[in-house]
């Protein structure tokens, strides 16, 4: 098992160029640091440093190492941190982005079922679209989020959750039925789509793309509000997951018919920076995130499975 001390010295010993350099300017014996880095090459297999008669230098295996060393020590360094706040203010402050659609399935609960599972987390929820939610966690500005985006960049960590099947939705007045429409149907419809920056725009524009046939848009409204609004007068029907239209479809003035051939599949994520992960991969964080995920598969309506 690699050693957090072994990836210090490691370090130092790159940085110096000098065994003895090192040790000193961390306090230790020459030959422990010098034991602890060879030890660390017996165990992955590959030789780090170059040694000659003026000092060391890294080989690539060392350089490749020194980099994730640095990622790894500065988790250990946030968490370290973390734990110190807890310790001190007994809280830790997280701000977490959600989907409109999971916001209307589970959105008040997420914060009575962390209340009562982690008490001494303090959760500030964030509802935007997930183009929106990708943007603010790559700034720094959210601790994770629940998003369907694709475009999660390297910079991100993430884990996929679930997948769930898109709808076409009608007003009540232009079909009789909630049967199912092919894809071909749906498009054929005057339609109202949220911005092309949405994922569900996109995801519909890459498939009519592949399978050759004409997308046009007839209303193109950044509002969910807006567009359901269209729908429910008769004027336009959208493609949306159900969640998003919960209110509306229970009500009775929407109708969701499932889309086939093909159907329309975008996949949630839990996604959060790499120095967020002493907080989110917590064991108590991730039977949260379980719990979220077992409410949407519950939920009325959703056509939602595990990955």
């Amino acid at each position: 098992m690699i050693k957090t001390r072994q990836l210090i010295y490691l370090r130092k010993a790159i940085e110096t160029g000098n065994i003895t350099l090192a040790a000193r300017e961390l306090n230790v014996a020459q030959t422990a640091l010098g034991f602890q880095i060879r030890s660390l090459e017996d165990e992955l297999g590959v030789v780090l440093l170059e040694r000659h008669s003026r000092g060391v230098a890294p080989t690539a295996a060392g350089l490749r190492l020194d980099d994730y060393a640095g990622r790894i020590l500065a988790l250990v360094d946030e968490a370290r941190q973390s734990m110190r706040e807890f310790a001190t203010h007994g809280t830790v402050s997280m701000s977490m982005g959600v989907t409109p659609s999971i916001m209307r399935l589970v959105g008040d609960q997420i914060l009575t079922d962390l209340a009562r599972e982690i008490p001494n987390v303090a959760l500030h929820l964030v509802e935007e679209f997930s183009f929106v939610l990708s943007r603010m966690l790559k700034q720094g500005e959210l601790t994770c989020a629940l998003t369907f985006a694709t475009d999660i960049g390297a910079s991100l960590l993430h884990r996929a959750l679930l997948d769930e099947d898109l709808c076409c939705l009608t007003a009540p007045d232009r079909s009789n039925e909630a049967g199912t429409m092919t894809f071909r149907q749906v498009l054929a419809q005057d339609l109202a789509l949220t911005g092309r920056d949405d994922v569900v725009s996109r995801l519909v524009g890459s498939t009519a793309a592949r399978l050759g046939i004409p997308l046009q848009v007839a209303y193109e409204v950044q509002s969910l509000r807006a567009v359901k609004n269209l729908v429910a007068k008769g004027i336009a029907a959208t493609i949306m997951p159900y969640g998003a239209a919960e209110g509306e479809l229970r009500a009775g003035t929407l109708r969701a018919h499932p889309i086939v051939e093909p159907s329309l599949v975008r996949t949630l994520s839990l996604v959060y920076p790499a120095e967020q992960s002493g907080i989110v991969e917590t064991p108590e964080f991730t039977a949260f995130v379980g719990a979220i995920t077992d409410r949407l598969l519950a939920a009325e309506g959703p056509a939602m499975r595990r990955v």
